[in-house]
């Protein structure tokens, strides 16, 4: 039970700092997301002339970039796609949570297949995708799963395998292209619209009620930072920054977001978002609040990421309500449709 539980705490980590959509292009109005590491598409690579049917599935192979040395290999897309599922989401979660996140890794991946034929990228050497968490999405490789996995390996890769094997013919399509696939780890009980994470709307990426994310150990924490943290950072941020006597005063939360997350703050005079504050000090989440007790700082959050697309916790809660895999990307995904890749002709 605690490798168990500390396998699920690992994941949760992961989830913080992987980017979970550097599916939006850059664009310098947009912010990054997670631990400033991923961007975020550009709208106009929102259409793509590549239709998810025209894909032959049966024969589907994707290039990948091994980060960390520096290999290309190209894989079948099962084989990746069940690589990346190990990576991004714990395997002790129920099976139609674990198959949700299979095809929107497929769709993930499909997207950026797409966009790369259109705006190559240098830097993957050729390949069209990068195992760099920064850069695209997780990856583990046969050895990195089986040393994740540990005496559990037989049980979980099995149970891995099962799931994207059945649903490997399938991906999320939104006007007949592969979705902007977004994901986080734990919502603070509703999920977020892009806009305020990214300035960009997605007609299918809306504020959705998650009810089961208050379930999970780490839907609530609380960071603590002394004065001299918080004026450090502040005063790195803004220079020209002065501070006041009354500390309680520093931070004022001034709206937030229909989906619940802190939009607009005034920082000692200073306007700025919830989404850069979280950026400024490392929080899980932006919803939170602040408050000055004891000579420090508190910084109290719910959730986990960025809370845009589906919620993995939220997921796994609504499978073990009996939601199916495909009832699950329905609720998170409202106005899409999963589609059956077919072979070419």
């Amino acid at each position: 039970m605690k490798k168990q539980i500390q396998l699920i705490v690992f994941f949760v980590f992961i989830m913080l700092v992987v980017p979970l959509i550097p599916l939006i292009g850059e664009s310098n109005n947009l912010q990054e997301t997670q631990s400033n590491h991923s961007k975020v598409e550009n709208t106009s690579s929102l259409s793509s002339n590549t239709n998810t049917s025209d894909t032959a599935n049966s024969e589907e192979e994707i290039t990948i970039y091994h980060h960390t040395t520096q290999q290309i290999q190209t894989l079948p897309m099962k084989e990746y796609i069940k690589g990346v599922v190990c990576a991004e989401i714990p395997a002790g979660f129920h099976e139609e949570a674990i198959k949700a996140q299979a095809v929107i890794a497929h769709t993930y991946a499909l997207r950026i297949q797409n966009n790369l034929a259109q705006s190559p990228d240098e830097s993957l050497k050729g390949a069209q995708i990068s195992t760099d968490p920064d850069k695209h999405q997780a990856y583990f490789t046969p050895e990195e799963i089986k040393k994740r996995y540990g005496k559990q390996y037989d049980t979980y890769w099995q149970k891995v395998s099962n799931c994207v094997d059945a649903v490997i013919n399938q991906v999320v399509t939104y006007q007949d292209q592969p979705i902007i696939a977004a994901f986080h780890s734990i919502s603070n009980g509703s999920t977020e619209n892009p806009e305020y994470v990214w300035g960009q709307s997605v007609p299918y990426l809306i504020p959705i009620a998650s009810e089961g994310d208050a379930s999970s150990p780490h839907y609530k924490s609380t960071e603590y930072f002394s004065e001299k943290q918080v004026r450090s950072i502040l005063q790195q941020q803004y220079p020209n920054i002065s501070f006041s006597e009354d500390k309680s005063q520093w931070f004022s939360i001034q709206s937030n977001t229909p989906g619940g997350y802190v939009d607009q703050v005034s920082v000692l005079g200073q306007q700025t978002n919830g989404q850069e504050i979280r950026k400024l000090f490392g929080l899980k989440s932006a919803s939170f609040t602040v408050a000055y007790q004891d000579n420090q700082f508190l910084f109290t959050t719910w959730g986990y990421g960025h809370g845009v697309g589906l919620s993995q916790y939220g997921a796994d809660y609504y499978a073990k309500q009996g939601m199916t895999y495909d009832q699950i990307l329905a609720h998170y995904y409202p106005n899409t449709t999963l589609t059956t890749l077919t072979a070419s002709t």
